[in-house]
């Protein structure tokens, strides 16, 4: 996990810097990286939860994913806060995706996971 702290550190210093979300306690990022939920609010008193954790096995995820129960409402909140996306949002196996550039250009993925079965 050491080789992704500055990963996730760029990660966290995006949504703090960009979207204008801060931690509602002090944290360890060390801490952060053992899957507990880090809890963010903006100025609107929006929470965001952060739960890190490493993908293993997944090639088709090459970048840190952000999940989000709504892929479209943020694809357009991220697009007003600045954001720069890759590509449009894109049904893929694992849901709806779509990519995107953040802090100190790293590449990362906003995911609305979806399980597509035939009834």
């Amino acid at each position: 996990m050491p080789d992704h702290v500055p990963h996730i550190a760029n990660a966290l210093d995006f949504v703090i810097e960009k979207l204008q979300f801060l931690p509602t306690e002090k944290f360890l990022l060390s801490e952060a990286l053992k899957n507990e939920p880090l809890q963010l609010r903006d100025i609107n008193g929006n929470l965001l939860t952060l739960i890190m954790k490493e993908i293993e096995n997944k090639p088709e995820f090459n970048y840190i994913i952000f999940h989000t129960d709504d892929c479209l409402r943020d694809y357009h909140k991220y697009i007003l806060a600045g954001v720069e996306f890759i590509s449009r949002p894109e049904y893929t196996d694992a849901g709806l995706r779509v990519d995107f550039l953040g802090h100190k250009e790293n590449r990362y993925t906003l995911l609305e996971e979806r399980i597509y079965t035939d009834i």
